[in-house]
């Protein structure tokens, strides 16, 4: 939702990746934008939509690093290093066509970053490593780059141009630039310095009306599971919550600050203070 170039650059190169029989390396997916834009939801949707089963089907693999790789000590890196080895070679045996995707990439050693390097590089496989990984997908998350993203899009916008005519090569120039040079996991990484990012995805920041569809459709959620009447509309519920959320530049209000990440809470709250008793239903009478 509001992120045409992201729909229409993942799902034609995804397409493309599986589509050709033999791929000169694995593709590699770098998205960018600030939080709640839709990243984590995205990656999900890609591995629910390549595997019946999901993550449950153990052919995609997600690391966060604050979660996965929080310690800094060489031990714990010695046993992520094997871990990660362990995971891309055993995922890529059981499917070719492995995902493997890593949040807040931005936060990772920039070393531990380099381990995946030799599994995404345009190698052959050989009696040393007898595994193919080019079919393998590797998607990397990060919210560099998120103020360039936002002033290219608010330039687009004083310009009176729609989403749909955005320009991707504007985001790529910008965003490698970012990943290159801003202090983090990409900061003048491998990664980057060896041109292995096949896309720079930028995930546009999100307008008023991209925010009252997301709470608009976590209130149908919420009434599917609830019997509750409210003592207000749903339109005066969904003004009430954009009222708490934060928008910016200061002199637009236009790009919600949190995305939707924060739709949920907001929404709870709001629906806290306006509950009746529940809706009767025939067999209750």
């Amino acid at each position: 939702m509001g992120q045409p170039i992201a729909r229409n650059v993942i799902h034609t190169s995804i397409k493309a990746h599986i589509n050709t029989k033999n791929p000169a390396k694995a593709l590699v997916l770098l998205l960018h934008g600030s939080t709640g834009t839709g990243k984590n939801f995205v990656s999900k949707l890609i591995v629910e939509s390549l595997y019946k089963k999901g993550y449950e089907s153990g052919y995609a693999r997600l690391y966060v690093a604050s979660r996965d790789f929080m310690h800094n000590d060489e031990q714990s890196f010695r046993e992520y290093q094997a871990r990660i080895k362990k995971d891309i070679e055993g995922g890529t045996r059981a499917c070719e066509y492995a995902t493997f995707i890593f949040d807040e990439v931005d936060k990772m050693p920039k070393k531990l970053l380099d381990v995946i390097l030799s599994y995404i590089d345009f190698h052959t496989p050989n009696y040393v490593q007898p595994i193919d990984f080019r079919k393998t997908i590797f998607i990397f998350l990060s919210n560099t780059g998120g103020k360039e993203i936002n002033r290219i899009a608010f330039k687009y916008h004083l310009d009176s141009v729609k989403r749909e005519d955005y320009k991707i090569a504007e985001f790529q120039k910008e965003l490698g630039n970012a990943a290159h040079n801003e202090e983090g996991g990409l900061w003048h990484a491998s990664l980057i310095n060896r041109h292995l990012v096949d896309f720079f995805v930028p995930f546009l920041p999100l307008e008023r009306s991209h925010v009252s569809t997301c709470i608009q459709r976590q209130l149908a959620a919420v009434r599917k599971h609830e019997e509750y009447q409210y003592k207000l509309s749903d339109n005066d519920i969904v003004a009430k919550v954009l009222d708490l959320i934060e928008f910016s530049p200061p002199d637009a209000q236009l790009y919600s600050v949190s995305g939707c990440k924060k739709v949920a809470q907001k929404l709870d709250f709001i629906l806290e203070g306006i509950r009746m008793k529940p809706v009767q239903t025939k067999n209750e009478f």
